[in-house]
């Protein structure tokens, strides 16, 4: 009788040569000859195999071995925040506001485990941040990028939610770890609180977050840490489902004066000029006639999010609604060029001379505006990461100024040096994350330096609903709660 074996291939477990009752969580494959399940239960099916006397055919996890060299000494809540990871099995989501240290909770978490480790972020720019980080703590020959051209598979490997599927599919089972940064990329796509209330969601999961939901389907990894300063509460059931619990939660208002910056929050009202009402106001009324008259919000609900990509729809077909999207542009441009608003951020650079800033705009467009203004160079997604890392030391060694951002340093970018942000604009969908996560960005603790976050508002117009929903999230943040991970 052949002695029953199991392996890793192409996303699946795989269990062949059983000649007993195999796991009731596996199917029998007639073109494989095999009993098949998710990759996920790779692990379960390792433990399953080591009572039944079966034989492995795919290499275990890489063991990763000694060799740390990172000086910083971790706090606390860093330390309490991996053993409560550990105790829940080594499964689950660290919640830390933006600039307390997630990334240093990850590395003590490779550390420990000794093993081999898959880190995926969303953005080419924090994996060229995290590939950095993990070469300067466990030396460069042990670590890999996986994207774009890079296709090199060691050890620890960085790569984006876009790249994983084909990685993890591939070579999986090499890791023993998986790091989701930035994992609330992962949330459902449901209305927020439908779940709690008992409530169908109104919509299904999004089809890229269940592109990334599919490659945690198939991982063979037995621990997954999940990372993120912005929680999705409430449209998390997918999450805890594929990645665990929330096992830590530390909050702004626990860690401001503490271990994060002292803060201090304003919102600032700009009027716009009679020459911006007037072109507000026409653009406003144009737009927002072509919205009633088709009933939108009546036929689809009053979310945005519900009806908008019907409108967009309608704008490659009707010229009327082509020119219901160009009002609509032109009633965001005039809010976020508002020269009220550049005359403020004009005078917080000049009331806050000492401090290093960013300034972050909604548009490209609105940043463009800033650089020339202000003499100030731009950061946006398509510029190279090579320039963006030199920009970024030189606004934090002092020897420049500001920087004027393009949602490119809302998420993920540490820069300690700048103590000073004025926001300027939003994109339409940023809300309250996009507005925590740009308030972290100014947060790391440089002695007694206080953060200061400015926002300006357009007076009466569409951007005071959107700052009042985002200052709601800052108040929420800033709440004290105990770090107990409920």
């Amino acid at each position: 009788m052949d002695q029953a074996t199991y392996s890793y291939r192409n996303g699946l477990a795989v269990l062949h040569s059983v000649r007993e009752v195999a796991p009731s969580w596996m199917e029998y494959d007639p073109r494989l000859q095999a009993h098949v399940a998710p990759g996920y239960r790779y692990p379960e099916l390792r433990r399953w195999a080591e009572s039944h006397a079966a034989a492995e055919r795919t290499a275990e996890p890489d063991a990763l071995g000694s060799g740390y060299w990172d000086d910083r000494t971790p706090r606390d809540y860093q330390l309490e925040a991996l053993r409560r990871w550990e105790a829940d099995g080594a499964r689950g989501t660290v919640v830390l506001p933006t600039g307390a240290g997630k990334s240093l909770v990850a590395l003590l978490a490779i550390r420990r485990l000794k093993l081999g480790a898959c880190i995926v972020a969303p953005t080419r720019a924090l994996v060229s941040q995290w590939f950095n980080q993990l070469a300067d703590t466990f030396g460069a020959d042990r670590v890999g990028a996986y994207y774009g051209d890079e296709k090199e598979v060691r050890s620890l490997t960085v790569t984006t939610y876009h790249s994983a599927f084909t990685l993890i599919e591939r070579w999986g089972a090499r890791f023993g770890l998986l790091v989701l940064d930035e994992v609330h990329h992962l949330a459902d796509a449901s209305g927020k609180g439908a779940e709690r209330a008992g409530k169908a969601p109104k919509k299904p999961v999004s089809s890229t977050a269940k592109g990334w939901h599919d490659t945690l389907r198939i991982a063979p990894v037995p621990h997954l840490l999940g990372l993120t300063a912005t929680y999705p509460d409430g449209r998390d059931s997918e999450l805890r489902g594929l990645v665990g619990p929330v096992v830590y939660r530390r909050r702004l208002g626990e860690m401001v004066d503490a271990e994060l910056a002292d803060l201090a929050v304003e919102r600032r009202f700009v009027a716009l000029t009679n020459p911006e009402r007037t072109r507000y106001d026409r653009a406003v009324a144009r737009y927002q006639r072509f919205i009633d008259d088709r009933g939108y919000r009546e036929r689809f609900g009053d979310s945005a999010r519900e009806w908008w990509p019907i409108f967009m729809a309608e704008t490659r077909r009707s010229p009327e609604a082509r020119r219901a999207f160009a009002a609509f542009r032109e009633r965001e441009r005039i809010v976020a060029l508002a020269d009220g608003k550049l005359e403020q951020a004009r005078r917080l650079l000049g009331l806050h001379s000492a401090e290093r800033a960013i300034l972050f705009c909604g548009s490209t467009e609105a940043a463009q505006t800033v650089s020339r203004r202000f003499a100030v160079p731009v950061v946006r997604a398509e510029t190279p990461a090579s320039e963006r890392r030199r920009i970024l030391e030189l606004l934090d060694r002092g020897d420049l100024r500001a920087v004027a951002s393009v949602q490119v340093l809302d998420e993920g970018w540490d820069v300690p040096g700048a103590k000073l942000g004025i926001v300027l604009g939003g994109s339409r969908s940023g809300g309250p994350r996009q507005h925590q996560q740009r308030l972290g960005r100014i947060l790391r603790r440089q002695g007694d330096r206080v953060a200061s976050l400015f926002e300006l508002v357009a007076a009466d117009t569409h951007e005071f609903y959107a700052s009042q929903r985002r200052s709601g999230a800052v108040r929420s943040a800033r709440d004290p709660q105990l770090g107990l991970g409920l």
